[in-house]
């Protein structure tokens, strides 16, 4: 079986994200603030064992060439 390499980085830098992070309620309390749906963008969670997926995204690498033999 192949194993499947994926390369991520993150979507904002350490000082925007912690900028973010005092402007911005987190998800846990949003609730209490405002009954506006999450519509996108920066979003954070208090618990330490949630990341949101928007937070990263995937490196574009470019696919090998891949040669097939003639028939």
């Amino acid at each position: 079986m192949g194993v499947i390499e994926v390369s991520l980085k993150r979507r904002y830098n350490l000082q925007d994200e912690a900028f973010l992070r005092q402007v911005v309620f987190p998800e846990e309390d949003r609730h209490l603030f405002t009954t506006t749906p999450w519509h996108g963008g920066f979003r954070w969670f208090r618990s330490p064992i949630v990341i949101p997926i928007e937070h990263w995204q995937r490196v574009e690498v470019e696919a090998p060439e891949v040669v097939r033999p003639a028939v």
